[in-house]
């Protein structure tokens, strides 16, 4: 990766996870540092839980972080309920990134899309797809959900 330039770089959610559940939230703040300070871009966090990392990422001192989760409307992978994610995406000062809003295909796209859109704060949103066709209907859905 030498000489590339890029605007985030993220820390897994294995990792992230791990740390948590290790308790070491030293790490981020390590993380952080290195990743501002040798490749002068922003830390990003994946995770499964997003009520525990941002508790640790402010005990860390780290502010309106970037942070991946799984976002959608069945808590599928979404360790600490719906209703915590929902208060926290709402209330907490972040900066959201959802993933897996499909549940692995357990939600219909358009529903999935509708609640994810629905959700203040979101900036982006992370989704696999198998064919063009997908990416292109599924980028339409949320283009449509953003303009309301």
């Amino acid at each position: 990766f030498h000489g590339l330039k890029t605007r985030i770089i993220f820390l897994q959610n294995v990792i992230t996870d791990l740390v948590l559940g290790l308790g070491s939230k030293d790490v981020f703040r390590i993380f952080t540092d290195h990743v501002k300070n040798r490749y002068n871009a922003e830390p990003g966090f994946m995770t499964m839980n997003l009520p525990l990392l941002l508790d640790a990422l402010d005990s860390s001192g780290i502010d309106n972080p970037i942070v991946c989760a799984n976002i959608n409307k069945i808590g599928f992978r979404m360790c600490g309920g719906i209703e915590q994610y929902e208060k926290a995406i709402a209330t907490r000062r972040f900066r959201p990134i959802a993933m897996s809003v499909l549940a692995s295909g357990a939600i219909p796209p358009r529903e999935a899309i509708g609640y994810v859109c629905n959700q203040p704060k979101i900036e982006s949103i992370v989704f696999g797809a198998s064919s063009q066709t997908n990416i292109r209907q599924t980028k339409a859905l949320i283009d449509n959900f953003s303009v309301i």
